[in-house]
């Protein structure tokens, strides 16, 4: 912990980072931008290290200022960093306790003999960390054909109740839900634009690389596409659907310091009016039987062998973890704490990359309880971005299929209006739960009074 944190810098170029020296603990992989606050507060600089009786273990923390030379950094200067360094003891949040009971069996997919460029269509109950997620933290997820992450929580504008799927616990303990419908036997399982009566486009424009970002501004280089000025269109529709539905009731539930990633980092580098290829493509195309070079990841802009790729160092890959709040390394750039799912969570999930080829109509993000799409024939978008087409500079953005291609993952254009959107929230890890998880008892929220600590907190 950092205690009594005053932080008045205002770039994120003042950094630090965590290494454990001596004895087994954990260690961050990278320098993340120093929590900024005018006030004095408590931040949580690195968490759920664990210490074995009478075990030592040494850590270095290392602050550091990034220069660069073709920018004008004088806002930083004469600004100020203070506050104390704590150990603190980390009690097991509610949601932590619940998956860990749940997940008891629970093995890296890698154990299970179940590599990437292969569909799974059995109920499956995994867990990954180290490099492919942040700060190396523990996270369960759920693949295949599982019947047991049936959340029922909120309800619509029109009073129906809304149904989700669990789709995994975030390494900030939070639990991500993939909407799923108002009941678990509909097709209803998506939003589309509101006004429009029909489909969604994720972005309203197409020809330029910038457009495959949630949020984006316009620019020749990754650096200035990556100011976060504009919302897209998704994230504008998502954004109301939210403020009709949820804020006023079950905004307390949802957390704030839940990430979502929309990784625009590359392999290649940034290629300005060519060709170009984002990290997912490389991984989930290029490598998709190269079991080597194909591995998914929840932390945000790493490549297929875990690496963090060289155009999102530091605060540029900080730059694509969306969040309302900065308190888990997010950028703070959300205002409303909904986003899509990636192509990586599918990938976890049981999907395989291939237009026609790789169906997965088991796997428990493409079918309702019936066994039919929860979007009908709708195919619906992730937030993660796929290529810039040379010929047309087309951005183009990774999605999933609808009834005729049945749970695979490809891509469409980002301007295509046939696709419609599946929101993804995450609920507290102070929130508990009711119920069995399966569609006919589905697990429920505990209520939480308004002003309980829980309805206060971030997360």
């Amino acid at each position: 912990l950092m205690e009594n944190l005053i932080n008045t810098f205002v770039s994120d170029y003042l950094e630090y980072k965590i290494t454990c020296t001596s004895g087994s603990g954990s260690s961050m992989n990278e320098f993340m931008p120093v929590p900024k606050s005018e006030e004095a507060t408590t931040e949580i600089l690195l968490s759920n290290i664990e210490i074995q009786d009478k075990e030592k273990q040494e850590y270095k923390i290392e602050f550091r200022y990034v220069s660069k030379e073709n920018e004008n950094q004088s806002d930083d200067m004469g600004k100020t960093i203070k506050g104390n360094l704590k150990i603190s003891e980390h009690v097991k949040s509610k949601s932590l306790a619940f998956f860990e009971s749940k997940f008891n069996d629970a093995v890296k997919r890698e154990e299970d003999n179940a590599p990437f460029d292969k569909i799974i269509t059995e109920a499956k109950y995994y867990y990954e960390d180290g490099k492919y997620t942040e700060d190396g933290n523990k996270v369960y997820y759920y693949a295949g054909g599982v019947e047991d992450n049936w959340v029922q929580f909120g309800e619509n504008a029109n009073g129906d109740k809304l149904y989700w799927r669990i789709i995994r616990m975030n390494e900030d303990e939070s639990i991500r839900l993939l909407y799923a419908g108002t009941g678990p036997d509909k097709q209803d399982g998506y939003i589309t634009d509101i006004g429009n009566n029909g489909q969604i486009a994720y972005n309203s424009n197409y020809a330029h690389a910038t457009y495959a970002g949630f949020m984006y501004s316009l620019g020749d280089t990754l650096f200035d596409i990556r100011k976060n000025e504009e919302p897209s269109l998704i994230k504008s529709e998502l954004d109301k659907w939210y403020i009709n539905n949820l804020e006023t009731n079950y905004d307390k539930y949802i957390s704030k310091t839940a990430i979502y990633c929309n990784d625009r980092s590359t392999q290649t580098g940034w290629l300005h009016n060519e060709e170009m290829y984002y990290n997912a493509y490389t991984k989930f195309v290029t490598n998709t039987s190269d079991n080597t070079k194909n591995h998914p990841a929840f932390k945000c802009g790493v490549d297929g062998l875990g690496n963090v790729n060289s155009d999102s160092k530091g605060v540029e890959r900080v730059k694509d973890m969306f969040s309302v709040s900065e308190a888990s390394g997010g950028n703070g750039d959300f205002e409303k704490p909904i986003g899509l799912l990636t192509a990586d969570e599918i990938t976890y999930a049981g999907g395989v990359y291939g237009v026609n080829i790789n169906y997965n109509e088991n796997a428990y993000y493409y079918r309702n309880s019936l066994g039919n799409s929860s979007t009908g024939t709708y195919f619906w978008w992730t937030m993660t971005p796929y290529f810039r087409k040379g010929s047309d500079k087309g951005a183009r953005v990774f999605r999933s299929g609808g009834s005729s291609v049945p749970g695979d993952l490809a891509a469409a254009g980002v301007n295509d209006t046939r696709g419609v959107a599946r929101p993804v929230i995450s609920l507290k890890s102070c929130v508990e739960f009711e119920g069995s998880g399966i569609a006919s008892n589905p697990y429920t929220v505990v209520e939480i009074d308004d002003d309980s600590k829980c309805a206060l907190a971030e997360n």
